[in-house]
């Protein structure tokens, strides 16, 4: 989940930064010697918040199997019609893809024809139907979570971390503003699904300083965000272990119960 963060945000940012400016994702030790200016998107790690009882697995419910079908949409069009192949219910929609749809205020389904109210815009992945199977063995769970977010800019050049930074930061704020679900890349669809829901993005901080890198002295400037979500994990393999079914109940008998016979005398 941290890389799929980072990619997000990495994405935004190559496309509006000057040319000859290097966006780098992950842990990072700085610049290297041949790099005068440098951006760097980290997501150093997530934390969940873990239950209340001492019961680790308390906000687990039962897994089901699952999968998705992705539409691509003219902007006029507004029925997409699920495959014969795709097999399960639609319990999710999204339009773009993150966003989900409110059912019965944005679309509904009939039989298996997902209809928009309004048509999506046109895009090659416009609409996805997330769709739930049958039982499964595993788990679904979903707990809140932290996401701390490093914007780190570098440069060679007095002031211009800042000015690198100060750039960075506006595009990252309107990218936060419709950030959307994310999906983990661990979910490949081998039973894992994870994904970070409704993300809020918030700024908590920011620094700047120098450091001497490769014999040169190097000029930084931070901002640190708070990302805050829920993480939803499920993981379904196989079927679940079979569970004992009452089939009849017998009332209890309300015949009396015969008297024991008296004991014979015992001999003197």
């Amino acid at each position: 989940m941290l890389a799929s963060v980072e990619t997000f945000f990495h994405d935004v940012l190559l496309s509006s930064l000057p040319d000859g400016v290097s966006v780098s994702t992950g842990p990072s030790s700085g610049p290297a010697a041949e790099v005068a200016r440098l951006l760097e998107v980290v997501a150093p790690s997530l934390k969940l918040a873990l239950p209340e009882s001492t019961d680790l697995t308390a906000r687990r419910e039962p897994a089901f199997h699952f999968g998705e079908h992705h539409w691509k949409a003219s902007g006029k069009q507004r029925d997409f019609v699920l495959p014969a192949s795709s097999a399960g219910q639609v319990v999710e929609v999204e339009s773009p893809p993150g966003h989900p749809l409110r059912r019965g205020d944005d679309y509904e389904v009939e039989g298996r024809t997902v209809r928009c109210y309004r048509p999506p815009a046109q895009a090659d992945v416009a609409v996805v139907a997330r769709l739930r199977g049958a039982p499964a063995a595993g788990f679904l769970e979903r707990a809140p979570c932290d996401i701390p977010l490093l914007l780190r800019a570098w440069s060679e050049e007095h002031g211009a971390a800042d000015a690198l930074l100060a750039s960075a930061l506006s595009t990252v704020l309107i990218a936060a503003a419709g950030m959307g679900n994310l999906e983990d890349a661990a979910s490949d669809g081998a039973g894992v699904r994870i994904r970070l829901l409704r993300p809020t993005v918030v700024l908590i901080g920011m620094a700047r300083g120098a450091e001497r890198l490769h014999d040169k002295q190097y000029f930084r400037a931070q901002a640190e965000f708070l990302i805050r979500g829920e993480l939803e994990q499920l993981v379904a393999v196989g079927t679940p272990q079979p569970t004992g079914v009452i089939r009849e109940v017998r009332p209890e008998s309300t015949d009396p119960i015969p008297a024991a016979p008296p004991r014979p005398p015992e001999a003197p």
